[in-house]
């Protein structure tokens, strides 16, 4: 008995089945995709270690005007924990503040012991206190340590703060809306963070009643090392 011959597909019908059977692949792949995305941990932001920074965008000083600065802009999104990617290095303080006054010289010696491995950034906010009272003007000076009288709660010139100039940005926060989403009602304070944003170390976790007592060089020195 003779065998049947398979019936040839009308022309055109196997191109239409190709067609058909790739746009069902892709709609696959597309749902995969997807689920993955929504399924996907969200990220916790907030100052806490382990959380994702909380982002700002303002004006920054680095010595050459005021410049628009997202704290974002700079993370290494593909960091993996094992590249040479730069950390931050997150300082909030008040030109007028006596403490910040002070902590001028560490952050100097800090900078220089790991400044090609952390990016400093300092927050200027203004506290809502009696004699604390600063502008851009004030914060160029307390940065650069040039003549203008008024830092330390309008008792020094800021050419006389402790410490080096300080060769990274000043960032504005005059309405202190940046303090307020780090969930801050003083200064000084500081918080390491990861190549990606996550916050490595939180003063106030370490600092103070129940902390551990592990200062900001100490935490740099474990975090970051190579000193």
């Amino acid at each position: 008995m003779a065998r049947r011959r398979a019936k040839a597909l009308p022309k055109g019908k196997d191109e239409d089945v190709r067609t058909v059977a790739m746009l069902a692949t892709a709609g696959i792949i597309s749902l995969v995709v997807a689920i993955s995305v929504i399924l996907a941990p969200i990220p916790q932001v907030g100052p806490d270690e382990g959380n994702q920074a909380p982002d700002f965008v303002s004006e920054a000083y680095s010595g050459f005007g005021w410049n628009e600065y997202r704290l974002s802009d700079n993370y290494d999104w593909d960091w993996n924990g094992s590249s040479d990617s730069n950390w931050f290095l997150i300082q909030f303080i008040d030109t007028d503040c006596p403490y910040c006054w002070i902590e001028g010289e560490e952050m100097s010696q800090l900078h220089s012991q790991w400044g090609d491995k952390v990016n400093f950034v300092t927050i200027a906010a203004q506290l809502n206190i009696p004699n604390h009272d600063s502008n851009k003007d004030e914060v160029e000076a307390f940065r650069d340590k040039t003549s203008y009288f008024g830092c330390n709660s309008d008792r020094d010139d800021c050419i006389d703060r402790p410490g080096a100039p300080h060769d990274w940005p000043y960032i504005d926060d005059g309405t202190n809306s940046i303090l307020e989403s780090w969930g801050l009602s003083g200064t000084p304070f500081t918080a390491i963070l990861e190549p990606d944003g996550t916050v490595a170390w939180n003063k106030n976790k370490h600092q103070g009643e129940g902390g551990d007592g592990e200062d900001l060089p100490e935490a740099l020195q474990r975090l970051v090392g190579g000193q």
